[in-house]
């Protein structure tokens, strides 16, 4: 897929004016299949949460479990073939759907 890395978690999406938004995250802009399956492409891909590798979301959820809103924690994401570390506060946790 052209990603500057073997392992991490690829943003497909954000929410328009969400946490990830917000926080400068940056959802896909580019649709591809793999296999039968769509996916967007372009979106930051996320490779560690405060210095802890990633590389599947349940990663994502084991290290989010021990915060709580309000929290800062770092996350080093690629952007194209750029490495970035941002520190972001964490909010609510709220169903995607509402």
């Amino acid at each position: 897929m052209g990603l500057a890395v073997d392992s991490g978690v690829l943003i497909q999406k954000v929410i328009p004016g969400g946490a990830a938004e917000r926080a400068g995250l940056h959802g896909g802009n580019e649709q591809a299949y793999v296999g039968n399956m769509a996916i967007m492409l372009g979106g930051d891909l996320i490779v560690a949460v405060d210095g802890q590798p990633v590389t599947d979301p349940a990663d994502i959820n084991v290290l989010m479990d021990k915060h709580q809103a309000g929290d800062t924690v770092s996350v080093t994401i690629y952007r194209g073939r750029k490495q970035i570390t941002m520190k972001l506060i964490l909010g609510e946790a709220r169903d995607a759907n509402t």
